[in-house]
């Protein structure tokens, strides 16, 4: 005949009484009669908690976080300051750099902060300092390559190959211009203060006219009066005080 359930458990607690007094015996220390698990699950919702709090906190920062905390960690090498890009030192469809926003543009998120300082300089001159040109990608690059060629091409009296090559002196192929690395930039020149004030301040925020009147033999780029590129306040003050454009003043660097 089997057990009852109430001997059942009778019979159970016997048995753990028998193996405290044997634990007693050895050792001298009782163990209490039956451990609560309360404290434990009690310490792990709190551990569960703390988890939770501290992985809402990581998301409300990461979603409220300004654009200029998540950019202050990225600064440039003096290589990527004096980077030449043309068709010697071509850059790949893959070559994208971290962009952000500026007006209607997108810029290398590294120089965000003295275009912003730019701007409001001349904003306390009364000049609206804006941009009407930035990044362009690999793709849009040839795109807009092509579109140039193609009305060099309608022209009669340029062969093919001239074709091409006066093309690449006015937009260069993709891969060859530095808009790719988002350190070139166009200014808007609508209001003659501000090509003026660009002129005499840029190097103090870290920018030089990219393509002078009288640079043509080194850059192989036709002048241009509106397009200015990052390489750094003390690059830009060098370059000035030396009258270099960027291939001179990169090649120096090299001697140097």
């Amino acid at each position: 005949m089997g057990l009852s359930p109430s001997d059942k458990q009778r019979y159970k607690e016997s048995k753990r009484r028998r193996r405290q007094a044997l634990l007693q015996s050895e050792t001298g220390y009782i163990m209490p009669y039956k451990r609560s698990k309360k404290p434990l699950i009690i310490i792990l919702c709190v551990l569960a908690a703390l988890v939770v709090l501290a992985a809402g906190a990581f998301a409300v920062y990461r979603f409220t976080a300004s654009p200029k905390e998540e950019q202050a960690a990225i600064t440039l090498t003096e290589q990527q300051e004096l980077q030449v890009v043309n068709r010697l030192h071509p850059l790949t469809a893959e070559d994208v750099p971290p962009l952000s926003d500026f007006g209607a543009v997108q810029v290398h998120t590294a120089i965000v902060d003295q275009l912003e300082a730019f701007q409001s300089a001349a904003k306390e001159q009364g000049i609206d300092l804006k941009l009407n040109g930035g990044y362009v990608s690999f793709a849009d690059q040839q795109a807009l390559y092509e579109a140039n060629l193609a009305k060099f091409r309608e022209n009669p009296d340029f062969t093919p190959v001239r074709a091409q090559a006066a093309a690449q002196r006015v937009v260069p192929e993709a891969g060859c211009c530095e808009s790719q690395t988002g350190l070139l930039v166009s200014f808007d020149f609508t209001d003659p203060r501000a090509k003026a004030f660009v002129e005499r301040e840029c190097i103090n925020y870290g920018f030089i006219l990219r393509f002078p009147e009288d640079k043509d033999d080194f850059t192989h780029i036709e002048p241009n009066a509106v397009q200015y590129r990052y390489v750094g306040a003390e690059h830009a003050a060098k370059m000035r005080a030396f009258d270099m454009c960027l291939e001179e003043y990169a090649e120096y660097t090299k001697i140097r």
